[in-house]
């Protein structure tokens, strides 16, 4: 096909000219003061600076988190993470429902556009030793040994030339101790050969995460009953270790770390490269939230040619029902969808607007929400 062989002969002169040039341009100039500096550009084709804007209008209350991966995101754009290994290797923990899962989903929507452009691995269904050959595919000798099939999926996991690849182990506690040595084994070499041996799946351009809900339990017991459970400790804990508190770290982040300690192996922690703790949802918070979904639903409820406001009654009444520490977010997301969406299904489906634009306003009314609706004389938006 001489057209295309031309063409990439085309790009790939262009390619070094514009090299050659950028090193001339190098030569020629000193860098006489730091404002002179100018972005050096890598392989990676994304910005900081724009991933963590989308990553903060999404996720609330998790600051130290997001500085986390603001610096993680540094060094990978930066491209000078260890070649032979994963780009990135993070542990998430803390209380169900506080957005573990989510901000993973929110990187890869930054990164790629689409929220589900991540390989996810619910390690619940990886409990049994033998379940090991759902990762690294049937040992010779097994019925599925020459197909060499994975539930991982390689294109997502290897990512391309301009972007990583991301990879997302959840609810790592519930996985067989086989299956923790198959990750080990990740991390130190980057590789996993697949057992037939015919094909390799490459994570050394990945970004790795996983979650764990550890510790759970002891964070809510201490909510509920901060004496009882300082009390049911120290029977329990009588090594003074213990209650050795770094000088960083709060009581409740010393007896998750305690739980990590216990529950996996020494040489398996120490090659995680970030252990961060997510905190609680405090009720302050819920209101941002609360904005989130609304705006979420009225992306939905464009084609009814509607929107929908909450008053201040309305969101106050959403926070009371919803707010629940042992549930996080996810109660909060029942309460909206049993109080605001169902009202609001039920009035489009009796009455549809056609014509018109219709603005539904929710308040709070005693033990629930009303809704109403009043056409407004304004075209309908393009965006919300």
């Amino acid at each position: 096909m001489p057209f295309i062989n031309d063409k990439l002969e085309y790009y790939a002169a262009d390619r070094k000219r514009k090299e050659l040039e950028a090193a001339e341009r190098m030569q020629d100039t000193d860098v006489v003061a730091d404002t002179s500096f100018k972005r050096i550009e890598t392989r990676y084709r994304f910005h900081v600076e724009e991933v963590m804007k989308r990553l903060r209008n999404k996720i609330f209350g998790q600051e130290k988190v997001l500085q986390s991966l603001e610096n993680m995101l540094k060094i990978v754009r930066a491209d000078i993470a260890d070649p032979d290994k994963p780009l990135h290797i993070g542990l998430f923990l803390g209380p169900t429902g506080v957005g573990k899962t989510e901000i993973v989903r929110v990187l890869a929507e930054a990164l790629y556009g689409n929220r589900e452009a991540f390989c996810r691995v619910d390690m619940n269904t990886l409990s049994l030793d033998h379940y090991a050959a759902a990762l690294t595919g049937a040992p010779p000798g097994y019925v599925g040994s020459k197909e060499g099939s994975t539930i991982l999926d390689k294109e997502k996991i290897e990512g391309s030339y301009s972007k990583p690849g991301i990879v997302l182990f959840d609810e790592l506690e519930k996985a067989s101790p086989q299956v923790i040595q198959t990750l080990l084994n990740i991390f130190d070499n980057g590789v996993m050969t697949i057992a037939s041996g015919e094909e390799k799946i490459d994570f050394r351009n990945s970004l790795i995460f996983m979650t764990s809900n550890l510790g759970a339990r002891e964070i809510q017991s201490y909510a509920n009953n901060r004496l009882g459970f300082v009390l049911k400790s120290i029977t329990h804990y009588l090594n003074p270790r213990y209650w050795k508190i770094r000088n960083n770290e709060s009581f409740l982040e010393t007896i998750i770390k305690r739980k990590l300690e216990s529950t996996f192996r020494p040489e398996f922690i120490n090659r995680i490269d970030d252990i961060v703790i997510f905190n609680w949802l405090s009720e302050q918070i819920l209101f941002e939230i609360i904005d989130v979904l609304t705006e979420q639903l009225n992306r939905r409820i464009l084609r009814f040619n509607c929107r929908l406001e909450l008053l201040d009654s309305a969101k106050n009444f959403l926070v009371k029902k919803g707010f629940d520490k042992q549930y996080g977010a996810r109660a909060l997301k029942r309460a909206f969808r049993q109080y605001v969406q169902l009202q609001l299904a039920e009035l489009l489906m009796e009455h549809s607007p056609q014509q018109g634009f219709v603005r539904y306003v929710s308040r709070g009314a005693g033990n629930r929400i009303e809704i109403n609706g009043n056409k407004e004389e304004i075209p309908m938006p393009q965006s919300v």
